[in-house]
């Protein structure tokens, strides 16, 4: 049984990312698109940053028995992993914005990102109900080759050695490209200048923020759970269906049913409060800020914000996992499966940008400047 303690520690976490997110514009498709398109690498270096720290931030709680090994998310493995992140990584691009971008975009008032989240939870119940009856056993049982997943700290090795080494050879990579002075220059850089109230700044920086919501990340594994986003989103829908057609629909879907399955009843749970609160998060950052506004989507933008939004929904439930639980929890978990799904998104979001259409970088500050 859930406490409102874990309710509201729950929505303290929820409201801090969302603060966070908003403040560096954070988003994992962008991070793709935007080096592809004109090759900007600013989000892609808080990317890596966020990975790094969650890998530290691991090991460490793993080392310090302030979580189990049991606590770490890992999914099976298989071509699910790589389908469904191309899957994924095709409807962000289409869709302009990943699960968490669409939530902290929402709370700026971007009714855009409102349609993509409704579409997304759309796509979770969409598959949950083509999984059962006719999905399991007819798609994802002949492209899933494990049935449990694999962490790379199943090795048997001191928890913090594999962090450390992979750590290491993301900065010397980094001192190869601009020397030691260069590195210490980025770290001083990533710093935010606090000579102004930093509340009411528009924009910290990426590696700042992703720093930062690395060692959230980490506390709330301690604390909470891993951080997820499609997965909380999908029992919101579970929720929705039951509201209207009665708690048996969950009951008598296999894949809603384990959804819910350490849930005392068909509700929200404190996973769910989180999400909720990124969006209020970003709110309160967006308002101190003074760039919150109402933001009416063009008509011309709709069918991509659904079917994008749709097939993100469809391709989360596939991976399984959205690109914050894989980023976050499944690289700080050194998940097998969420390398994989990584990467498919990232190709995903290449395929789009490079053969479909290339998203303005900025997009979003462009239309606020001028409006």
């Amino acid at each position: 049984m859930f406490t409102i303690e874990v309710f509201i520690l729950a929505a303290v976490f929820g409201i801090i990312y969302g603060f966070l997110l908003q403040k560096a514009d954070f988003c994992f498709v962008a991070s793709v698109r935007d080096f592809v398109s004109v090759k900007d690498s600013r989000i892609g270096k808080g990317v890596l940053v966020l990975m790094a720290t969650a890998m530290i931030g691991w090991g460490l709680a793993l080392t310090f028995g302030l979580a189990s090994l049991g606590q770490v998310w890992a999914v099976p493995i298989g071509l699910n992993n790589l389908i469904g992140g191309i899957l994924f990584g095709i409807g962000m691009a289409i869709a302009g914005s990943c699960a968490s971008g669409a939530l902290y975009r929402s709370g700026m008032g971007y009714l855009q990102f409102w349609i993509v989240i409704a579409a997304m939870i759309a796509g979770n119940l969409l598959f949950a109900f083509i999984y059962d009856p006719w999905g399991q056993e007819a798609v994802m049982e002949p492209i899933t080759f494990t049935e449990n997943g694999f962490s790379l700290y199943q090795l048997g090795l001191p928890f913090m050695t594999l962090p450390l080494i992979i750590v290491g050879i993301m900065i010397l990579i980094v001192v190869k490209k601009f020397g030691v002075s260069g590195f210490l220059q980025g770290v001083k850089n990533s710093f935010t200048d606090w000579e102004k109230n930093p509340f009411k700044q528009q924009h910290w920086d990426v590696r700042f923020v992703a720093f930062l919501l690395g060692i959230t990340a980490t506390i709330q594994f301690i604390a909470l759970s891993s951080i997820s986003v499609t997965g909380p989103e999908t029992r919101i829908g579970g929720v929705i269906v039951s509201a209207i057609f009665g708690d048996q629909i969950v009951y008598n879907n296999l894949y809603l049913n384990n959804m819910f399955a350490a849930y005392p009843a068909v509700g929200l749970g404190p996973e769910e409060t989180l999400v909720i609160f990124i969006v209020v998060g970003a709110f309160i950052s967006s308002v101190l800020s003074k760039s919150f506004k109402i933001r009416f989507p063009k008509a011309k933008r709709l069918p991509s914000a659904i079917g994008g939004g749709l097939l993100m929904g469809v391709a989360s439930r596939m991976a399984p996992g959205c690109n914050i639980a894989n980023v976050v929890a499944g690289v700080g978990g050194l998940s097998i499966a969420s390398v994989i799904v990584i990467i498919g998104m990232m190709i995903g979001v290449f395929l789009v940008t490079k053969y479909y259409f290339k998203m303005p970088i900025m997009l979003f500050y462009r239309e606020k400047d001028a409006a």
